[in-house]
């Protein structure tokens, strides 16, 4: 039942977004918000709570998302407040990102490293993917280092894998292979 009803909050937002020709700046608004509330969780807690009178919780949705200036942003987060769908803001977002990322034409990946990437390396190797992949590409990352160096991409059900550990894997099974000819 909650993950009906984030759907159908999402897309009505995604409608909302598209009519007013604003689906990425209500996407960066939205993972704006979600960072505030990773920083600040008592403010999700607090937008989240029975114990807080509606108009209060009203009041600080326009303080402090008030100055986006998105028309249906803050009417939007005081329904999540309404039904009770703040505490699963995350999952909102994410549904939301979904249908903008299908609409603007944006493959979402993951990058894993050893370390964690330098912006330029991490530009360079968005400018690759979306040259080899034909599509603008938005990836996020994490940091393994169990994969000694270099990165593996996952996008769209299809790993890339430039990982030490991946060719050290192949080298080992290439000289197993050869080592069970002689």
């Amino acid at each position: 039942m909650i993950s009906s009803a984030i759907e159908k909050h999402a897309e009505a937002l995604f409608d909302l977004a598209k009519e007013e020709k604003a689906v990425k700046d209500y996407e960066t608004a939205l993972q704006s918000v979600l960072l505030s509330f990773e920083k600040e969780p008592s403010l999700a807690g607090c937008l989240s709570s029975y114990a807080v009178e509606k108009k209060d919780a009203y009041h600080l949705i326009d303080e402090i998302y008030g100055k986006i200036p998105l028309k249906s942003l803050t009417s939007f987060l005081k329904v999540l407040v309404d039904h009770h769908l703040m505490d699963h803001f995350a999952d909102v977002e994410f549904a939301y990102r979904k249908l903008a990322n299908e609409e603007l034409g944006v493959k979402e990946g993951l990058v894993y490293s050893a370390a964690p990437l330098k912006e330029e390396e991490l530009a360079l190797l968005k400018k690759t993917l979306e040259e080899k992949l034909q599509a603008k590409v938005s990836l996020e990352t994490r940091s393994e280092p169990s994969l000694l160096g270099g990165v593996k991409v996952a996008i769209d059900g299809k790993v890339y894998d430039g990982t030490l550990l991946s060719k050290v894997e192949a080298l080992r099974v290439r000289l197993l292979a050869q080592g069970g000819k002689e």
